[in-house]
């Protein structure tokens, strides 16, 4: 009773000190508005800034600005739009549903020597939505440890990983980088985002 009781003493004094708590639930969709509309900005900023690198790139590789050269950039360009708009389209849907497998994808990676290929083994998720829609989530192996089959799940909007629709262990997942941190401290200890109202996130994708 007295290691618990200095815990919880030291667990206060730290957030007291570090003056960070958990966002109301004005402020969490606030958050999550602003993060959003952020991301969208990134992205397409990111696309923008690639283009002329790649237009120089091929206008180097072949020496003139020709047919070929502009044939040659319009293909790429279409290239990253596209994989640019369907990496957006996954980000910015809502939804519920239900963890319905755990699997790690084997995947081999070229060694430039003579030697062995590594084989590395990436940690995945398929989950299936409210709708019917089966999608298969990345996860890093920490995220990999706190899912399990039957976890009920839901993803918002304009962030990047999902969260249990309960929570049941003492951390839960920073939406934004797919990290482990401690309910109530405030903010991920590793991007620095703010900790969410777990409730009010509930409620922003059952009205999305």
């Amino acid at each position: 009773m007295a290691t618990e009781n200095r815990g919880s003493k030291t667990f206060s004094r730290k957030k007291s000190s570090s003056g960070m708590t958990v966002m109301s639930p004005d402020q969490t969709k606030a958050w999550v508005k602003k993060y959003g509309r952020h991301s969208r900005i990134y992205a397409w900023s990111f696309f923008g800034l690639v283009l002329p690198l790649i237009f120089g790139l091929i206008w180097w590789e072949l020496g003139e600005i020709n047919d070929d050269a502009l044939y040659s950039f319009g293909f790429a360009a279409l290239v990253l739009f596209m994989l640019a708009r369907w990496s957006r389209k996954q980000t910015t849907q809502s939804w519920f549903g239900v963890v319905d497998e755990m699997f790690t994808k084997k995947l081999g990676v070229r060694r430039d020597t003579d030697l062995q290929d590594d084989i590395l083994y990436k940690p995945m998720a398929r989950i299936r939505t409210q709708s019917g829609k089966v999608l298969t989530q990345r996860l890093s192996n920490d995220l990999y440890e706190y899912f399990n089959p039957g976890d009920r799940v839901f993803k918002v909007s304009g962030l990047e990983f999902p969260e249990k629709t309960e929570l049941d262990r003492p951390e839960r997942v920073c939406l934004a980088c797919g990290n482990l941190y401690g309910w109530g401290e405030g903010q991920c200890s590793r991007c620095h985002a703010p900790e969410p109202d777990h409730q009010t996130l509930c409620r922003i994708v059952g009205s999305g």
